[in-house]
């Protein structure tokens, strides 16, 4: 029962931008649980491990997780100038 209260917090946290803002500040596992504890949810940092190590053997886990990084780490945007050479374009002057 408390893998799937450590699933439900890992999906409600990734609705909620409060819960959130407290992960983005949390550096180790006893850390998440007591954001979680906090917002209600009772289950200990075992717990999480268990959880993890079932999502681990899902089928297609790693894909998503790889997605979900680059979802975060990826640039909102991709309007950057363009560097380096660029085309020419027009014709030049014949003299």
């Amino acid at each position: 029962m408390s893998r799937e209260k450590v699933l439900s917090f890992l999906t409600d946290a990734a609705k909620d931008k409060q819960l959130q803002s407290q992960l983005e500040t949390t550096s180790n596992q006893d850390e998440l649980v007591s954001v979680a504890n906090r917002a209600g949810y009772e289950f200990s940092s075992e717990h999480v491990d268990e959880a993890l190590s079932d999502l681990k053997k899902q089928p297609g886990f790693f894909g998503a997780l790889a997605e979900a990084a680059l979802q975060v780490f990826s640039p909102h945007d991709d309007n950057y100038p363009t560097t380096g050479v660029q085309p020419f374009s027009g014709e030049p002057s014949r003299k």
